[in-house]
Protein backbone atom coordinates (compact mmCIF):
# COMPACT_ATOMS: atom_id res chain seq x y z
CA UNK A 1 0.00 0.00 0.00
CA UNK A 2 1.22 3.46 -0.43
CA UNK A 3 1.47 5.41 2.21
CA UNK A 4 3.50 8.55 1.70
CA UNK A 5 5.33 10.46 -1.05
CA UNK A 6 8.99 9.45 -0.49
CA UNK A 7 11.49 11.92 -2.49
CA UNK A 8 12.11 13.80 -5.87
CA UNK A 9 15.42 12.87 -8.30
CA UNK A 10 17.07 15.69 -9.82
CA UNK A 11 19.30 14.04 -12.62
CA UNK A 12 22.60 16.13 -12.74
CA UNK A 13 25.56 15.65 -14.89
CA UNK A 14 28.06 16.94 -12.36
CA UNK A 15 26.88 16.32 -9.23
CA UNK A 16 29.31 19.15 -6.99
CA UNK A 17 28.06 22.17 -9.52
CA UNK A 18 24.25 20.85 -8.55
CA UNK A 19 25.34 20.42 -4.81
CA UNK A 20 26.40 24.14 -5.12
CA UNK A 21 23.51 25.53 -7.16
CA UNK A 22 21.18 24.37 -4.09
CA UNK A 23 23.35 25.93 -1.82
CA UNK A 24 22.76 28.91 -3.49
CA UNK A 25 18.79 28.91 -3.21
CA UNK A 26 19.40 28.17 0.65
CA UNK A 27 19.20 24.80 0.83
CA UNK A 28 21.03 22.66 3.39
CA UNK A 29 22.83 19.77 0.71
CA UNK A 30 24.25 16.76 2.60
CA UNK A 31 26.80 14.24 0.70
CA UNK A 32 24.43 11.00 0.24
CA UNK A 33 26.77 8.26 -0.98
CA UNK A 34 27.00 5.90 -3.76
CA UNK A 35 24.81 2.84 -4.81
CA UNK A 36 27.57 0.01 -6.19
CA UNK A 37 24.48 -1.92 -7.89
CA UNK A 38 23.90 0.99 -10.35
CA UNK A 39 27.03 3.39 -10.80
CA UNK A 40 25.18 6.37 -9.07
CA UNK A 41 26.35 8.90 -6.74
CA UNK A 42 23.74 11.22 -4.54
CA UNK A 43 23.36 13.95 -2.62
CA UNK A 44 20.45 14.60 -0.33
CA UNK A 45 18.26 17.67 0.53
CA UNK A 46 16.12 16.32 3.87
CA UNK A 47 13.40 17.76 4.89
CA UNK A 48 11.62 15.17 7.13
CA UNK A 49 11.38 11.89 5.35
CA UNK A 50 10.71 13.60 2.33
CA UNK A 51 13.34 14.90 0.40
CA UNK A 52 15.70 16.22 -2.82
CA UNK A 53 18.12 13.58 -4.34
CA UNK A 54 20.75 14.77 -6.86
CA UNK A 55 21.90 12.41 -8.83
CA UNK A 56 24.76 11.40 -11.49
CA UNK A 57 26.27 8.46 -12.89
CA UNK A 58 29.60 7.77 -11.56
CA UNK A 59 30.36 4.36 -13.73
CA UNK A 60 28.61 4.79 -16.99
CA UNK A 61 29.72 0.75 -18.09
CA UNK A 62 27.94 -0.03 -14.41
CA UNK A 63 24.92 1.83 -15.28
CA UNK A 64 24.75 0.19 -18.26
CA UNK A 65 24.94 -3.13 -17.13
CA UNK A 66 21.28 -2.23 -15.43
CA UNK A 67 19.85 -2.23 -18.61
CA UNK A 68 16.88 0.79 -18.72
CA UNK A 69 16.92 1.53 -15.11
CA UNK A 70 20.59 2.71 -16.25
CA UNK A 71 20.82 3.50 -19.81
CA UNK A 72 18.08 5.87 -19.57
CA UNK A 73 19.74 7.48 -17.24
CA UNK A 74 22.81 8.10 -18.76
CA UNK A 75 20.69 9.05 -22.05
CA UNK A 76 18.94 12.18 -20.23
CA UNK A 77 22.56 13.13 -18.39
CA UNK A 78 24.40 13.22 -21.77
CA UNK A 79 21.53 16.30 -22.85
CA UNK A 80 20.30 17.40 -20.19
CA UNK A 81 19.57 18.46 -16.19
CA UNK A 82 16.39 18.53 -13.68
CA UNK A 83 13.38 16.41 -12.86
CA UNK A 84 13.68 13.03 -13.65
CA UNK A 85 11.84 10.54 -11.21
CA UNK A 86 10.15 11.15 -8.03
CA UNK A 87 9.04 7.84 -5.52
CA UNK A 88 6.37 7.09 -3.50
CA UNK A 89 6.68 5.42 -0.32
CA UNK A 90 4.62 1.89 0.84
CA UNK A 91 4.43 -1.65 2.33
CA UNK A 92 3.99 -4.51 0.46
CA UNK A 93 3.14 -3.36 -2.70
CA UNK A 94 2.37 -6.30 -4.25
CA UNK A 95 -1.41 -4.70 -5.03
CA UNK A 96 0.24 -2.07 -7.16
CA UNK A 97 2.57 -4.40 -8.87
CA UNK A 98 -0.94 -6.33 -9.50
CA UNK A 99 -2.69 -3.45 -10.83
CA UNK A 100 0.39 -2.20 -12.75
CA UNK A 101 0.31 -5.66 -14.63
CA UNK A 102 -3.48 -5.37 -15.21
CA UNK A 103 -3.04 -2.74 -17.29
CA UNK A 104 -0.19 -4.25 -19.25
CA UNK A 105 2.51 -2.16 -18.05
CA UNK A 106 5.26 -4.17 -17.20
CA UNK A 107 6.99 -4.25 -13.67
CA UNK A 108 10.67 -4.55 -12.45
CA UNK A 109 10.53 -5.60 -8.68
CA UNK A 110 10.12 -5.62 -5.62
CA UNK A 111 14.12 -6.17 -5.64
CA UNK A 112 16.47 -4.78 -3.22
CA UNK A 113 19.14 -2.07 -3.33
CA UNK A 114 21.40 -0.16 -1.13
CA UNK A 115 23.22 2.72 -0.62
CA UNK A 116 26.66 2.71 0.80
CA UNK A 117 26.50 6.65 3.05
CA UNK A 118 29.64 8.62 2.84
CA UNK A 119 30.05 7.97 7.03
CA UNK A 120 30.14 4.31 6.26
CA UNK A 121 26.75 2.81 7.09
CA UNK A 122 24.56 1.00 4.34
CA UNK A 123 20.85 1.85 3.86
CA UNK A 124 18.78 -0.44 2.18
CA UNK A 125 15.13 -0.60 0.40
CA UNK A 126 13.01 -2.30 -2.16
CA UNK A 127 12.10 -0.89 -5.37
CA UNK A 128 9.31 -1.60 -7.57
CA UNK A 129 9.89 -0.14 -11.33
CA UNK A 130 7.18 0.26 -13.69
CA UNK A 131 8.05 0.42 -16.97
CA UNK A 132 11.61 -1.72 -16.32
CA UNK A 133 12.95 2.10 -15.94
CA UNK A 134 11.98 5.39 -13.51
CA UNK A 135 13.52 8.10 -15.95
CA UNK A 136 10.98 10.41 -17.28
CA UNK A 137 7.87 8.37 -16.50
CA UNK A 138 4.23 10.05 -15.89
CA UNK A 139 4.24 7.52 -12.96
CA UNK A 140 6.56 7.02 -10.04
CA UNK A 141 9.00 4.08 -8.79
CA UNK A 142 7.91 2.71 -5.28
CA UNK A 143 9.93 2.04 -2.88
CA UNK A 144 9.40 0.14 0.93
CA UNK A 145 12.12 0.88 3.39
CA UNK A 146 13.95 -1.70 4.96
CA UNK A 147 15.58 0.66 6.91
CA UNK A 148 13.50 1.98 9.72
CA UNK A 149 12.46 5.28 9.55
CA UNK A 150 14.23 6.60 12.85
CA UNK A 151 17.48 5.08 11.34
CA UNK A 152 17.19 6.96 8.03
CA UNK A 153 16.48 10.32 9.49
CA UNK A 154 19.98 9.39 12.07
CA UNK A 155 22.23 8.84 8.98
CA UNK A 156 20.30 12.19 6.73
CA UNK A 157 19.37 13.75 9.68
CA UNK A 158 16.74 16.90 8.60
CA UNK A 159 18.53 20.12 7.12
CA UNK A 160 18.58 23.49 8.42
CA UNK A 161 17.48 25.08 5.26
CA UNK A 162 17.96 29.04 5.06
CA UNK A 163 15.59 29.36 2.53
CA UNK A 164 12.87 27.86 5.43
CA UNK A 165 11.24 25.35 3.08
CA UNK A 166 10.30 22.34 5.06
CA UNK A 167 8.73 19.72 2.70
CA UNK A 168 8.06 18.80 -0.71
CA UNK A 169 3.60 19.75 -1.13
CA UNK A 170 3.09 18.31 -4.73
CA UNK A 171 4.49 17.79 -7.91
CA UNK A 172 2.97 18.18 -11.20
CA UNK A 173 3.76 15.75 -14.23
CA UNK A 174 3.35 16.22 -17.82
CA UNK A 175 1.18 12.85 -19.39
CA UNK A 176 0.05 12.67 -23.16
CA UNK A 177 -2.89 10.62 -22.57
CA UNK A 178 -5.16 11.80 -19.01
CA UNK A 179 -7.12 8.75 -19.04
CA UNK A 180 -4.48 6.29 -19.35
CA UNK A 181 -2.78 8.56 -15.71
CA UNK A 182 -5.72 8.20 -14.37
CA UNK A 183 -5.88 4.30 -14.89
CA UNK A 184 -2.33 4.21 -13.60
CA UNK A 185 -3.26 6.30 -10.30
CA UNK A 186 -6.71 5.25 -9.81
CA UNK A 187 -7.13 1.56 -11.20
CA UNK A 188 -3.37 0.52 -9.85
CA UNK A 189 -2.68 2.32 -7.03
CA UNK A 190 -6.03 3.24 -5.47
CA UNK A 191 -6.28 6.57 -5.30
CA UNK A 192 -9.29 8.70 -5.55
CA UNK A 193 -9.38 12.19 -7.11
CA UNK A 194 -9.53 15.16 -4.70
CA UNK A 195 -9.99 18.79 -6.26
CA UNK A 196 -6.78 20.60 -7.75
CA UNK A 197 -6.33 23.54 -9.72
CA UNK A 198 -5.47 22.93 -13.47
CA UNK A 199 -2.53 24.72 -15.08
CA UNK A 200 -3.11 26.74 -17.85
CA UNK A 201 -3.31 24.73 -21.11
CA UNK A 202 -4.31 21.88 -19.55
CA UNK A 203 -6.47 19.16 -18.81
CA UNK A 204 -5.75 18.03 -15.28
CA UNK A 205 -6.61 15.02 -12.36
CA UNK A 206 -5.07 15.61 -8.91
CA UNK A 207 -4.43 12.87 -5.90
CA UNK A 208 -3.48 13.38 -2.61
CA UNK A 209 -2.06 10.93 -0.03
CA UNK A 210 -0.80 12.15 4.05
CA UNK A 211 -0.63 15.41 2.97
CA UNK A 212 0.95 15.62 -0.38
CA UNK A 213 -0.71 16.05 -3.81
CA UNK A 214 -0.34 14.95 -7.37
CA UNK A 215 -1.35 15.92 -10.36
CA UNK A 216 -1.10 15.00 -13.65
CA UNK A 217 -1.92 17.12 -16.84
CA UNK A 218 -2.48 16.46 -20.79
CA UNK A 219 -1.97 19.39 -22.97
CA UNK A 220 -5.07 20.86 -24.45
CA UNK A 221 -3.33 24.03 -26.04
CA UNK A 222 -0.33 26.14 -25.72
CA UNK A 223 1.20 26.58 -22.20
CA UNK A 224 4.40 25.63 -20.59
CA UNK A 225 3.22 21.61 -20.16
CA UNK A 226 2.76 21.24 -24.08
CA UNK A 227 6.66 22.91 -24.35
CA UNK A 228 7.77 20.72 -21.74
CA UNK A 229 6.50 17.57 -23.03
CA UNK A 230 7.80 18.48 -26.61
CA UNK A 231 11.15 18.82 -25.34
CA UNK A 232 11.26 16.04 -22.61
CA UNK A 233 8.24 13.87 -23.11
CA UNK A 234 6.40 12.89 -20.24
CA UNK A 235 7.17 12.58 -16.64
CA UNK A 236 7.56 15.26 -13.72
CA UNK A 237 7.21 18.86 -14.97
CA UNK A 238 7.24 20.80 -11.93
CA UNK A 239 7.90 20.32 -7.66
CA UNK A 240 6.09 22.44 -5.33
CA UNK A 241 8.13 23.38 -2.20
CA UNK A 242 6.20 24.48 1.22
CA UNK A 243 7.89 27.56 2.97
CA UNK A 244 7.37 28.55 6.81
CA UNK A 245 8.60 31.71 5.59
CA UNK A 246 7.76 32.75 1.94
CA UNK A 247 9.01 36.14 3.04
CA UNK A 248 12.04 34.76 4.24
CA UNK A 249 12.59 32.57 1.21
CA UNK A 250 12.66 35.69 -1.04
CA UNK A 251 15.09 37.74 0.97
CA UNK A 252 17.39 34.46 1.21
CA UNK A 253 16.90 33.98 -2.72
CA UNK A 254 17.48 37.86 -3.55
CA UNK A 255 20.56 37.85 -0.92
CA UNK A 256 21.84 35.33 -2.85
CA UNK A 257 21.23 37.06 -6.44
CA UNK A 258 18.90 33.74 -7.49
CA UNK A 259 16.24 34.79 -10.37
CA UNK A 260 13.02 34.26 -9.06
CA UNK A 261 9.47 35.82 -10.10
CA UNK A 262 6.72 35.60 -7.69
CA UNK A 263 3.13 35.08 -8.94
CA UNK A 264 -0.45 34.12 -7.26
CA UNK A 265 1.41 33.48 -3.36
CA UNK A 266 4.33 31.51 -4.34
CA UNK A 267 7.76 31.80 -5.74
CA UNK A 268 9.25 30.21 -9.02
CA UNK A 269 12.27 29.61 -9.60
CA UNK A 270 14.18 30.14 -12.57
CA UNK A 271 15.50 26.31 -13.69
CA UNK A 272 18.87 27.76 -14.68
CA UNK A 273 19.56 27.96 -11.46
CA UNK A 274 17.99 25.18 -10.23
CA UNK A 275 20.06 22.32 -12.01
CA UNK A 276 17.67 21.98 -14.63
CA UNK A 277 14.45 21.67 -12.41
CA UNK A 278 11.07 23.32 -12.05
CA UNK A 279 10.70 24.94 -8.82
CA UNK A 280 7.65 26.64 -7.03
CA UNK A 281 7.74 27.47 -3.69
CA UNK A 282 4.64 28.45 -1.42
CA UNK A 283 3.24 29.03 1.94
CA UNK A 284 1.50 25.59 3.47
Amino acid sequence: MIKRFDHAVIGVPDLESAMDAFRRLGFEVAVGGRHPLLGTRNAIIRFGLDYLELLTVEHPDTARSRGAFGADLLSFLEHDSGLVGFVLAGTGLEDEVSGLRGLGIGVEGPFEMDRIHARGGRLKWRLVVPGFSPWRKPWPYLIDWITAENELLAWDPPGGHACAVDSVAAIDLAVEDLDEGIAVYEQAFGMQPRDGRPLPGAASRHYRRSGFQLGIHQPVGPGAVASELERRGPGPFRLVLSSADLAGTARTLARNRVPYKESRGGIDIDPEAAAGARLRITAP
